[in-house]
């Protein structure tokens, strides 16, 4: 029987018991516990329909005791508040679930994007807004999106962060110091001295005080192998690469590491990690124990079941929503709002079977270690995105200025295999609606863009990935050849790529004369830098980057010879703008006397990066 069924039960009980039994007004009641035994009810429906008569005005409560309203007591209003949360929010339901116990009218606005999620607290700067709980972007700094929820509460209006922590605003957050300690003691108590880490990037405060409360607790308990031995996780946790990352470690560096702590805010492949590891000659719990770290369904699911110390998201919600109605009570009865307080949960420790103590691994061989180098940060975009389009290659400004530009578009029409405007999108599930079939002139260069609004106007060449295996119902290509034919000065590129990894070459274009090879060019996709990269000397042996995921929450900039296009897109119901980011190349002939009969493009279809090609324009001599 669900929860909304059970406390609706006990609404009705508890009214008939208070119309039965007429008490007078200030009449003190049972505490909610008699009243649970003597109704037959749990006491969980009780105090949720307890809390419905309280906001009602016909119970009153002063601390811990409760008593009926005094006659003519004013009944309050029912609370309408806005949820601003992700679209694929694994927690979406629950907070409609949680509202509708607690007779809260809640409207749900969903965002796909970072810039989306500012943009809808902006809107909700208005006198008909009476409280937001906000879901923020998880990979977002809080100094994006505090400042819209500082304005929002200057103006009398309640927002609750859940999940982040800041100042100026209502939070409800998880105890994070406390949880992880909950999984290092438990490890240590089972007698391991060697543990990794896996994390995100300290890039809000949860994950910053996170990894700060790891270093203590490793020093603490004498653990200082384990300071250094972190791994921050790719914002998608899901992806087959990031598993493979994490047990390759594993079975390289961190061998000599009996315990694994995995401390996520998003849904973890834990089945995939465990699958991997026995692949590599690693069972959990007999040659690793596992321990999961936060807000997750899979520890639960998982084969075997992962002890977990886990946050209980409704309880989270349910006090978020609290805060918010608390704080618009008091705004309606004061005429301000009260102070922004934080709430910090604890999780609920559950031990399952993935934990052992690690006598099996006595005497095991293992390779030294090595300590792990300090994250870098990202680099900003260099220009704005109003620019960006119009900013040309100089060769191609240079063409441009004569008198007959030799531009020649590459016909991909016999090749194309996806849709950009079809509703499931090109690549991912957003299609590219702003962008129309037609001549489009970006960073100086024509390109022709195919494909219409039907599944079968197809304007991309979708290639081959993990991720994405088929296009207008037939495999996409593990490699191609495009026909140019043709002598050449530079060849440019429009494309783009999605479930990128940092610096992972993907892709490689390669420009034949005949069957001699005039030129090669690895694909390398930016990913998700760690807070603070920079490319240093040390980075001079790692693969330069010349293309980024297309999805706007990554970093976006030009590269040599690359440079980001820009695209509007709008939302299908609310018309919320947002910019999605092509990429196009710059490929110069170093042979320019030399025709260029075919461009050959090749993916490696194991990895998840998906490449989609739109447009080939070469410039003739």
């Amino acid at each position: 029987m669900s929860f909304g069924r059970l406390v609706n039960e006990a609404d009705a009980l508890l009214r008939a018991w208070l119309d039965k039994t007429a008490h007078k007004p200030g009449t003190r009641l049972p505490s909610e516990r008699s009243l649970a035994v003597q109704l037959g009810l749990q006491h969980y429906s009780l105090n949720r329909a307890m809390s419905r008569l309280i906001s009602e005005g016909r119970v009153e409560r002063v601390g811990y005791k409760l008593f009926v309203a005094e006659a003519g007591a004013h009944p309050i209003s029912r609370l309408t508040c806005h949820l601003v949360v992700a679209q694929r929010s694994i927690h979406l339901q629950s907070y409609k679930r949680v509202a509708k116990e607690m007779d809260i009218k809640l409207l749900v606005h969903t965002w796909q994007s970072i810039d989306e999620a500012l943009l809808l607290l902006e809107r909700l700067d208005n006198r008909d807004t009476e409280a937001v709980v906000l879901d923020p972007p998880y990979a977002a700094p809080v100094s994006l999106w505090t400042p819209l929820a500082e304005k929002l509460i200057r103006h009398g209006i309640p927002v609750v962060s859940l999940g982040q922590p800041s100042p100026q605003v209502y939070s409800v957050v998880p105890d994070s110091r406390h949880d992880l300690d909950l999984a290092v003691r438990h490890m240590v108590d089972l007698g391991h001295r060697e543990l990794g880490f896996v994390t995100a990037p300290a890039i809000n405060p949860t994950s910053e005080e996170t990894l700060l409360a790891w270093g203590d607790l490793c020093r603490q308990h004498h653990l200082p192998r384990s300071i250094e031995r972190v791994h921050f996780q790719d914002n998608n946790a899901r992806l087959r690469e990031e598993a493979a990352e994490v047990v390759g470690l594993l079975t390289g560096k961190w061998a000599s590491a009996t315990a694994l702590i995995l401390y996520s805010g998003l849904e973890y492949n834990l089945q995939l990690l465990q699958e991997q590891l026995a692949q590599k000659g690693r069972q959990v719990p007999r040659d690793l124990s596992i321990v999961f770290v936060g807000s997750s369904k899979p520890p639960a699911t998982a084969i075997p079941p992962v002890t977990s110390a886990g946050q209980d998201m409704p309880l989270m919600q349910e006090t978020a929503f609290h805060l918010a109605l608390r704080a618009a009570r008091k705004k309606k009865a004061l005429g301000i709002l009260p102070p922004p307080c934080c709430i910090r949960v604890q999780a609920q420790f559950v031990l399952r079977c993935s934990t052992r103590a690690p006598a099996s691994l006595a005497g095991r061989k293992v390779a030294p270690e090595k300590p792990a180098s300090a994250p870098q940060p990202a680099r900003p975009p260099s220009q704005s995105l109003e620019l960006c389009l119009r900013t040309a290659y100089p060769l191609a400004a240079r063409a441009s200025l004569s008198e007959k530009p030799r531009f020649a578009p590459v016909d991909l029409a016999p090749l194309v295999n996806r849709p950009l405007n079809f509703r499931r999108g090109w690549l991912g599930d957003l299609p590219l609606k702003e962008l129309p079939p037609g001549r489009h002139e970006i960073h100086g260069v024509p390109f022709d863009i195919l494909g219409g609004p039907r599944r079968t106007d197809c304007g991309a060449i979708v290639f081959h990935s993990a991720v994405n295996t088929t296009g207008n119902a037939r495999p996409l290509p593990n490699q191609l050849s495009i026909p140019i034919k043709s002598k050449v000065k530079a060849v440019y590129i429009l494309h783009g790529c999605g479930y990128a990894k940092f610096l992972h070459s993907f892709a490689r274009y390669r420009f034949l004369h005949r069957k001699t090879t005039l030129g090669e060019v690895p694909l390398v996709a930016l990913g998700q830098p760690a807070p603070g990269y920079t490319p240093t000397p040390k980075d001079a042996a790692s693969p330069a980057p010349n293309i980024q995921d297309w999805w706007p929450d990554f970093p976006h900039e030009d590269f040599p010879n690359a440079r980001m296009a820009p695209i509007l897109e709008s939302d299908e119901h609310e018309r919320l703008p947002r910019h999605v980011f092509l990429y196009t190349y710059e490929w110069i002939n170093p042979f320019p006397g030399k025709t260029v009969d075919t461009l050959e493009i090749s993916v490696d279809p194991t990895g998840s990066t998906t490449l989609g090609v739109l447009a080939v324009t070469v410039l003739e001599p």
